[in-house]
Formats: structure tokens, sequence, C-alpha cells
């Protein structure tokens, strides 16, 4: 990994510094048909003396130009500056490209490539489209400029949703497990007396669970994803548990095809669903729950089941389910990462696999 990192490196400045050359040697073409026209075609010794004089000019301002323009940027850093950063850029940038041009016409006339005396009105003109091109060149400056400043904010703000999305799942696990745990062990009571080789599974079982929530809750947790395979392997656990405890009345079956198992999602997603349909749905063996996990053609996760809501006064949009469903449009960065299906029969929401 290391060495492939330090190829694509040495590549990104070998094509960085393929391109600084051609776009000098353009610049040096494009100043030389401006200064001599038709004649700087005419003949070689025209071309080629010209064109180096012009390399070596254009190259030192570009380079004095480069050193100095950031100290623009830390004098007027605010976004409401702009005005001034231009005014700045323009004032540098015409500074030394006319003071480069000016070191250069001795070396013109020097090469017999300007006549046989000083033309100060053909020197002022060039100094003039000199001028002209480096306040473009201040306005190209500060529109990258500007680019990167809404760049930089926009990777702090879904930086700092990011956390605060984490936090909300971290909170909804830690509500989930001492309920979780307490049920388990009322469940684990009554088998021990009426069912001890299934106290035994379901105690292996229930091991197996928590291995896996101190395992994605580790401490890399918040830029931690996991695969499919793993979540199922998981989940299976986890629904022994479920209908061990509540018997006939839920039904959790899985149909995912092999081939996406190797996709990732975000940990605890299958149970903060699963703990989401229990709570606002009825569960007895009169009333089953019927809990579906497959997948779409199209390689992305459906998670289903029927409706049988309680009689609570609480909304169905729970912290859990709006910070899971938020944290996968903010992996995705597009709304339509996930979809949400409710009528009075039927719950579903379709979640995106991430394939690296």
């Amino acid at each position: 990994m290391a060495l492939d990192n330090y190829i694509a490196k040495i590549t990104r400045k070998q094509l960085d510094a393929s391109t600084s050359a051609f776009l000098l040697f353009g610049a040096a073409v494009l100043a030389g048909v401006g200064l001599w026209q038709e004649s700087y075609f005419a003949g070689s010794r025209v071309f080629f003396t010209g064109t180096t004089i012009n390399l070596a000019a254009i190259w030192a301002a570009y380079r004095i130009d480069s050193a100095l323009s950031p100290r623009v940027t830390e004098l007027l850093p605010d976004t409401g500056q702009s005005i001034h950063r231009v005014a700045g850029w323009f004032g540098l940038y015409g500074i030394v490209n006319v003071a480069a041009l000016w070191v250069a016409l001795p070396l013109y006339h020097q090469a017999g490539l300007t006549g046989p005396g000083f033309d100060l009105l053909w020197a002022l003109r060039v100094s003039f489209f000199i001028l002209s091109g480096s306040l473009i060149g201040a306005g190209l400056t500060e529109l990258t400029y500007a680019f990167k400043q809404w760049r930089t904010n926009q990777d702090e703000v879904e930086q700092m949703q990011e956390k605060q999305l984490q936090t909300e799942l971290d909170a909804v696990k830690q509500q989930v497990n001492p309920h979780f745990l307490f049920n388990c062990l009322n469940s684990l009571s009554v088998l021990i007396a009426d069912a001890p080789a299934t106290a035994e599974k379901f105690v292996d079982e229930m091991s197996k669970v928590y291995r896996y929530q101190l395992h994605v809750n580790g401490p890399d947790k918040e830029d931690m994803l996991v695969t499919l395979d793993s979540e199922l392997r998981f989940i299976k656990s986890y629904i022994y548990l479920l209908e061990t405890r509540f018997e006939k009345g839920i039904e959790i079956r899985v149909n995912v095809d092999e081939v996406f198992t190797h996709g990732q999602m975000v940990p605890l997603t299958f149970q903060i669903l699963i703990d989401h349909a229990i709570h606002y749905n009825m569960v007895s063996p009169s009333r089953p729950l019927h809990i579906t996990i497959a997948n779409t053609e199209t390689g992305q996760l459906e998670f289903s089941h029927n409706r049988q809501p309680k009689m609570l006064s609480m909304p169905l949009d729970t912290p859990g389910i709006h910070a899971l469903t938020a944290k996968y449009k903010l992996l995705f960065n597009r709304a339509g990462a996930v979809q949400l299906k409710e009528d009075d029969q039927r719950f579903a929401i379709t979640l995106p696999l991430i394939y690296t």
C-alpha cells in the first residue's frame, strides 16, 4: 500500500510537471505572437531566440507571483474582502509581470528582435496588454480561492454532520443495550428452569451478540463500516434470541444473495431497524410480526415488515431511524440513497450497500 501511494504521488508530480511545462511553452509562444506577430514565424532565429527569452521571463514572473500570492490571502482572508484581494493580486501581478518585460527588453534588443532602436511606444503598448492579462489573472485567482474556501466549508459542515449523526447513533445504541440485556436475562431465567439445553445455546448466541456490539463500538467506531457478511452473522444470533423470547410472535426471514455480502454498511443497521419494528408494532402469537431482510436486483438492501401498530402516543420517526437514514445519505452525499415506503399494511426501507 505504501509503495502504491508513493508511485501514485510520483505519477501526480510528473503529470503536474508535464502540464506546467506545456502551459509555460504555450504562454511563451503566445507572447511571441503578440510581440512580433507574423515575423515571429518568419525565421527560426526569431522563433527560437524569442521563445527562449520569453520562457525565461515568464518562468521567473510565475515563480515570483506564486511565492508572493499567498501573502494577499494572509492579509485579506475574509469572504467579504474579495474586491480588495483582486486589487492586491492585480497590483502584485502587474508589477512583477511588467518588470519581467522591461528586464527582458535589453535581451530582445541584443538579440536583434526589436529593430535598430528602442521603441518606447511599443514597450508601453505591450506593458498595457500585460496589465490587462494581470487583471484577468487576478480575477481567476480570486475564483480559485473562493472555490477552495467553499469546498473547505462544505467539508467542515459534512464532518460536523457526520460527528453529530454518529453521536446520535451511539446514544441509540446505549439506550438499546440495557433494555436488550434485561429482556435477555428474563428469558434466560425461564429457560434455565424449563429448557436447560436451549438455555445453553441462548447464552452462546447472546455472547456472540455482545462480542459483535463491543467490536463495532470500539475506539475506531466513528470511521468504521462493516461488511454485509459480518452484519448477517451477527443478526442471525440476534434473531435467535428474539425468536426464543417471542416464540411464534415474530418471524424474521433473511434472503440475501451471497454475491452482495462483500458490500459495506453502517454497523448494527439491522438491530436498529428490528428494534424499531418491535417497539412500534404488536408482537404476539395471534398477531405475529413478519420481518424480511432481502436484497434488490441492483444490490441494495430492503428491510420490510407488516404494520400492526401499538396504541402509542409517540411519533413513528424515532431518533434511531432518523440518525440511521441520515448517516447513509451523508455517506452517499445524495438524498436518493435511502428510500422509505409506508402505508397502513406495510413498512419498507431500502438502504444502499457501499462497494469499495
